[in-house]
């Protein structure tokens, strides 16, 4: 952090007092404040791209260049350049229809930056998770405080380097700090908050904005079930699930968390799933496997395959901080690798007899981020989507609706509150302000006291 944002005692308030002092005085970035600087924005991670990527496999300990690149830089410059030719159409202000009730008069939304809005992203994607929100309160015309996970230094520090160089310290604050810092930031009288990480993190983050009443958006997790029908091709399903899932050494949000397979396709699901692993990473020690970052996650996921019927889906075992990426054959509802998000690349695999007990057992567990759904029977596929709840459902493909920017980005329940990305990103970060503008020539004086039989007269006509 530079300049006014960083002189004082606390560093985190100097931003935001800078920023709200800003706001107090200026309002909201004009439209040609936020083009500018989105355009800024992305020449400054254009610029910086392979530097983000030695960056992130220094933080991980070992992260695939081209995952990367894909996920995080392609992704956010994707994200600027849909946003940039749209913001005027969106900013736009709509007419709105006041019915023949209160003829002449007229009615319109302005959109309106909701202010300082608070952004916090997470270490697995920190570049995509940081930015992509903020593409969107720039677009809607807020200051905002952002502050990249502690726990990717590196990433943070190039993050930091962007934002500085698009933005004035009156417009967007990069913050540094571990999390003490993040919990601090929680508790300001921001005028939104957005948060990416886990579901019990999520909690403390409410409960810590309610204090103010600062509305959030929580980006969580959850288990985003696979359901593969009995129509579909196994092959091409294994093949999809394993690179969803394997994406980021299954560190992503949206990653399969479990897999239902008809009975009958089970084995041949486990072997195409292995022969998949195999093709997608055929030297899975080099640099296109991205490792487990932290050590007590490696912990946690050695304990989730403890007593369990492991299948490994490579020939050798993986050296840390990568870890060896297994299917888990049938575990018990109530085992730790079912009960919470698993966050890495194991994978279980449960047999089912029935549609109705494949959507039970989607049901059985809380609402998940995404819902992905292998098959080619529409009649079926209906039957699922009706009878199950999640953020976003994707159709013979896994993960990458969240790289669409016309689709919200969102969970539901227990997987988040709020949506983003695209359209939605700028409305999450505005208001959307009513204005009604009567006219001298209004019918609806005719309703006011003293009533008499005029009054009767026209009741009787509206209620006709």
């Amino acid at each position: 952090m530079s300049g006014a944002a960083g002189q004082g005692a606390d560093p985190l308030r100097d931003a935001y007092g800078v920023l709200r002092g800003a706001w107090d005085e200026q309002g909201g970035l004009s439209l040609a404040a936020r083009q500018a600087s989105l355009r800024r924005l992305r020449s400054a991670i254009k610029a910086r791209a392979e530097a983000f990527a030695v960056a992130l496999d220094a933080d991980f300990g070992g992260r695939s260049r081209h995952e990367t690149l894909v996920a995080e830089i392609m992704t956010v410059l994707g994200s600027i350049d849909h946003a940039l030719p749209r913001i005027a159409r969106w900013a736009a202000p709509e007419r709105a229809a006041v019915g023949p009730r209160f003829w002449p008069a007229r009615a319109r939304i302005i959109k309106q930056p909701l202010g300082v809005v608070g952004i916090l992203g997470p270490a697995n994607f920190p570049v995509q998770l940081c930015l992509l929100p903020l593409v969107g309160a720039i677009a809607a015309g807020c200051r905002a405080l952002v502050k990249p996970s502690e726990l990717t230094p590196a990433t943070a520090d190039l993050i930091g380097a962007c934002l500085r160089e698009a933005f004035a310290a009156d417009e967007v604050s990069p913050v540094a700090g571990d999390a003490a810092v993040a919990a601090a930031m929680t508790r300001l009288p921001l005028d939104h908050l957005l948060f990416t990480g886990s579901t019990g993190n999520g909690r403390k983050v409410m409960a810590a904005a309610a204090e103010h009443l600062t509305p959030v958006t929580l980006e969580l997790g959850g288990k985003s079930p696979v359901l593969i029908d009995e129509t579909a091709d196994i092959e091409a399903a294994a093949r999809s699930v394993v690179a969803g899932k394997l994406m980021n050494g299954g560190q992503t949000c949206v990653a399969p968390d479990y897999v239902l397979v008809p009975r009958p396709l089970r084995d041949a699901f486990v072997t195409a799933a292995k022969r998949a692993a195999q093709a997608l990473y055929p030297d899975p020690e080099g640099p296109g496997y991205t490792a487990v970052r932290d050590e007590g996650a490696r912990h946690r996921l050695a304990a989730l395959q403890e007593g369990q019927a492991v299948v490994p889906l490579f020939d050798r075992p993986l050296a840390p901080p990568k870890v060896t990426p297994a299917l888990v054959i049938d575990p018990a509802p109530t085992s730790p690798i079912m009960r919470d998000e698993i966050f890495g690349p194991l994978l279980p695999v449960l047999a089912y007899d029935t549609l109705d007990e494949a959507i039970a057992q989607v049901n059985n567990l809380p609402r998940a981020l995404a819902l992905y759904w292998f098959g080619a029977d529409n009649a079926r596929l209906a039957a699922v989507l009706e009878r199950t709840m999640s953020g976003t459902v994707a159709v013979n493909e896994t993960v990458l609706h969240a790289a669409i920017d016309g689709l919200p980005f969102g969970g539901v329940g227990a997987s988040g509150i709020g949506a983003y990305h695209g359209r939605t990103g700028f409305d999450t970060f505005s208001h959307r302000r009513p204005i009604f503008l009567q006219s001298p020539r209004s019918v609806t004086r005719l309703l006011q006291p003293p009533y008499g039989a005029r009054a009767d007269r026209i009741i009787g006509f509206l209620l006709r």
